[in-house]
């Protein structure tokens, strides 16, 4: 049984280095013929580069049994890995990272079949810097886009209420049907999260709050940082190491 699960992963992992799209969607034909816990074992076989390049390739309209069985270490990585499969358009453009990013933290997060599941990624995300940046870029216009960096305007815009119908933007009206948002929209992934996770839209609110600049000039500045670090992270051989001057032009 051991060596079927290292021939599957050696076969997927050879596979995405040429066609991430293929390794994909053959990992999908094999789930059919293997149980959760060998095909979890599969994915613990691989690196996390593979892992991305699989996830990043993904079709995210469709489910993914692969994302659903990853740990919320493996996603973290993942989130970490990705922004080096950006697309120069993307990357430069603030309108399609917010929805690129938008549309693939939908897909990892939604695609769980369990609360406890998603509170747990997002927990996870919240622990790296560059995995909650990710993950706050889909709300910067939403946050940040009516403010002039003004604190007391940017103060206005956090609304912490805990009223159980904001959520976390000062133009959302109680008629604008707050529990049945459109899954595309997204205040509804940030009603989830607040959800989920308090704590971990606290994180994002602060995070934007402490930027006190442009949205888009944010969006900008964090596309190329990510981008850096995740090279960084690349090249490690320690896969988990911290890298201790994150974001250090914030300070």
């Amino acid at each position: 049984m051991n060596s079927l699960i290292e021939i599957t992963a050696a076969e997927i992992q050879e596979l995405a280095n040429v066609e991430p799209k293929q390794a994909s969607k053959r990992f999908e034909l094999i789930a059919s013929s293997m149980s959760d816990d060998q095909l979890v074992e599969v994915i613990e076989k691989m690196d996390i580069v593979t892992l991305t390049q699989i996830n990043s390739q993904h079709d995210i309209s469709c489910p993914s049994i692969m994302s659903e069985l990853m740990s919320p270490e493996q996603i973290r990585d993942i989130v970490c890995q990705q922004p080096l499969y950006w697309e120069e358009k993307i990357k430069s453009n603030a309108e399609e990272l917010m929805q690129h990013t938008f549309d693939f933290m939908t897909y990892l997060i939604r695609i769980q079949d369990s609360e406890e599941k998603q509170t747990a990624i997002l927990e996870c995300l919240a622990e790296d810097p560059a995995a909650l940046f990710y993950l706050s870029i889909p709300f910067i216009e939403l946050i940040l886009g009516g403010t002039s960096g003004d604190e007391d305007e940017i103060n206005d815009t956090f609304d912490d209420e805990e009223d159980e119908e904001t959520v976390g933007y000062s133009d959302w009206q109680a008629d604008e049907e707050a529990h049945s948002l459109s899954i595309d929209d997204p205040r509804s992934l940030l009603a989830l999260i607040r959800e989920r996770a308090p704590n971990v839209e606290k994180s994002i609110k602060n995070m934007l709050r402490n930027t006190g600049s442009d949205w888009q000039l944010i969006i900008s500045q964090f596309a190329s940082e990510l981008v850096i670090q995740a090279k960084e992270k690349n090249q490690v051989t320690d896969e988990y190491a911290e890298v201790d001057d994150m974001f250090s032009f914030l300070d």
